[in-house]
């Protein structure tokens, strides 16, 4: 029997990319992938670190390990990712039973460190950031039958060092790919069938400034939008700071640009956006929301907050509140603040009790949830361009998404195939989707 593999993922998007393209590789080494840890040969644990609660999710995982190695000596155990970068060969002594250890930028050479933990049974770190990030230029696979959208990654790390944030420092300064060769990448994924692609990066707004200023992200989505055969286009992280008036003319003017974009707030206090180090005001932000509105009307806003930040005081909360109640955003994501060792906020004083954090993300899921709810009410009886992905198992429901990205679960007795663009009429709205019938 062939040797097996098992990727576990943990973090945001540009971790589930880098997942796949692990796969690819592995794949391409004539591995299979299978269901669970239990059955495989090469274990792969891909890992974020942006917050402490996902980052103990890992640990856990790891402690798995001893028993499966006792199972299988064979076994070969990897960390991936942010949790890799950051805490490197110190990982090797931490868990007894790990193999190996790649960083962000080294997650290309997975197949050669199998290998070569095989060959030597030596414990192996590879972790060094390198000036152009080889795993970027490895292509987006349209993998699966039926599968019918893909991101694709324009660039990673950043540059802005936000007090709170590990990322510049596990994922490495701004780096943009090369206009030319993202191209290419999409035109195959459309010749493959894929319809929808998402465009990833840690700052998507900052691509093409480390080349030189020849290209920018407004120019790629010109360019993307004329290849046959993709219907959608999305994007994301987008940072306020770098969000102008051209980004929002290129949605409002390119058909396959989808009318939702997530920008994220953090918090409505001007004093603790400067703490955060944002680099920018809340007045400044609501322009921007509002240059969005005045373009696209239709626009669907999402944003992330963090609430419980050092030194958030009532009155920095109260200003969130506010925030979230003028804005009405479609969807946020909000999180309890979580200290990062070695980010400028870890050493700041003042610390919010977690209990205090608890009652404050409480109350902003109420606000939320009401604004989410009366949005979804409004879309009744509107009909809805909805791309199919597929159909539900348990209910045998076809489901999609509309161009503002909500979720559309859809009755009908008609054959629908993903990948389809239907006309969906909206007949109840959700919590968090909308239900609806083929018009």
């Amino acid at each position: 029997m062939g040797q097996t593999y098992y990727i576990e993922t943990y973090g945001c998007q540009m971790n589930e990319h880098d997942s796949e393209k692990m796969a690819k590789l592995l794949e391409d080494e004539g591995l299979t992938p299978v269901d669970s840890a239990e059955l495989a040969d090469v274990i792969v644990v891909n890992t974020c670190a942006i917050r402490e609660k996902p980052e103990h999710k890992v640990y856990s995982s790891l402690g798995r390990l001893s028993s499966l190695k006792r199972k299988n000596p064979r076994l070969v155990a990897i960390v991936a990712g942010c949790v890799a970068q950051q805490h490197k060969d110190a990982l090797l002594g931490r868990v007894k039973s790990l193999d190996g250890v790649l960083g962000t930028h080294c997650i290309g050479q997975l197949p050669l460190v199998v290998q070569e933990i095989r060959r030597t049974g030596q414990k192996i770190a590879k972790t060094e950031f390198c000036g152009d990030v080889p795993s970027l230029h490895i292509p987006a696979q349209g993998k699966g039958a039926g599968k019918v959208w893909s991101y694709v990654t324009i660039m990673q790390g950043c540059s802005n060092f936000c007090s709170y944030c590990i990322v510049p420092y596990t994922r490495g300064p701004e780096q943009s790919r090369g206009m030319r060769e993202i191209i290419h990448e999409v035109e195959q994924l459309a010749e493959q069938g894929i319809r929808e692609i998402t465009l990833l990066g840690q700052n998507v707004n900052a691509y093409g400034k480390d080349l030189g200023g020849r290209e920018n992200f407004s120019a790629l989505l010109r360019h993307l939008s004329s290849i046959k055969g993709i219907r959608r286009i999305r994007f994301t992280t987008s940072h306020p700071k770098d969000f102008d008036r051209e980004l929002a003319a290129c949605m409002q003017d390119l058909e396959n640009v989808c009318e939702h974009i997530h920008l994220p707030l953090q918090a409505g206090s001007d004093r603790i956006l400067r703490a955060m180090k944002r680099r920018y005001t809340y007045a400044e932000y609501a322009d921007k929301i509002r240059i969005l509105r005045e373009l696209i009307p239709q626009v669907a806003i999402t944003t992330d907050i963090i609430v419980g930040f050092p030194g958030e005081a009532d009155e920095d909360f109260e200003a969130t509140s506010k925030a979230l109640q003028g804005i009405r955003f479609d969807q946020i994501f909000s999180f309890k603040y979580s200290s990062r060792p070695g980010t400028e906020a870890a050493s700041l004083p003042d610390r919010v009790p977690d209990e205090v954090k608890k009652e404050r993300l409480s109350a902003l899921h109420e606000i939320q949830s009401r604004i989410t709810e009366q949005y979804h009410a409004e879309l009744v009886g509107t009909t809805e361009e909805v791309l199919i992905e597929g159909i539900r198992e348990q209910t045998n429901q076809p489901y999609g998404r509309t161009r503002t990205n909500k979720v559309v679960n859809i009755d009908t007795n008609e054959s629908v195939q993903a990948g389809e663009l239907r006309q969906v009429e909206i007949i109840k709205g959700l919590k968090h989707s909308l239900l609806g019938n083929i018009s």
